[in-house]
């Protein structure tokens, strides 16, 4: 068995990045916070600490973590916004759901205009995908693609309502303490609820099938 597949070593790896992406940024902004110029300077460092790392695993490995990804793009729109904005620190608290917000709202306006990004995505996929083809040619798709879509587009759009709250009740030490584990346990939500429409549509066809 590979290490990939070894159940205790994905674990493991889940157990660092929650370390890494919530322990280690909070415990930076603390030490750093009393020797920055400003709480918008600390906690530009604090969250910089896993993008930072998130770019060292990739040159290491060469391999892209979308997950990784997101966080460098929104670490760099917000760093960018908190230059134009003089260096508000709402606007790093929220480095996150300047991705998630629109990707949300996004997903949600496809829906109402009847253009869901699973499908538009799926049709996309399926001139290399012999499976996604398939997939298109159920009479059910366009409804199962606007569920899905608003599933996840809505999950996206709480996301990002919830880290704006937060950031805007909170101070910067508390905010990066509860921020980042609310904000997976929305994502997390979203997820299963996913995972349970899936086997739903899943267990209806295995039905129609018999």
């Amino acid at each position: 068995m590979s290490h990939g597949k070894n159940p205790g070593a994905r674990v493991w790896r889940m157990v660092a990045s929650g370390v890494l992406n919530g322990l280690v940024p909070l415990a930076a902004y603390a030490l750093v916070r009393p020797y920055a110029g400003s709480d918008a300077t600390a906690l530009a460092i604090a969250a910089g600490i896993p993008v930072a790392c998130t770019a060292a695993v990739f040159a290491a490995r060469r391999r892209i973590d979308p997950i990784g990804v997101v966080a460098v793009l929104g670490y760099g729109v917000a760093l960018l916004a908190l230059l134009l904005s003089g260096g508000n620190p709402l606007v790093l608290k929220l480095h996150e759901a300047v991705l998630t917000g629109p990707l949300g709202v996004a997903g949600l306006v496809s829906v109402v205009v009847g253009r869901p990004l699973y499908l538009v995505g799926l049709r996309w996929v399926a001139r290399r995908n012999p499976a996604a083809e398939a997939m298109l040619r159920r009479p059910d798709i366009r409804r199962v693609a606007a569920v899905l879509t608003t599933i996840l587009g809505g999950t996206l759009a709480i996301h990002a309502l919830v880290m704006l709250v937060l950031a805007v009740r909170l101070p910067t030490g508390t905010y990066l303490a509860v921020a980042r584990p609310i904000g997976w346990a929305t994502l997390a939500g979203g997820v299963g609820i996913l995972l349970w429409y899936r086997a739903r549509l899943r267990a209806r066809r295995e039905a129609a099938s018999r």
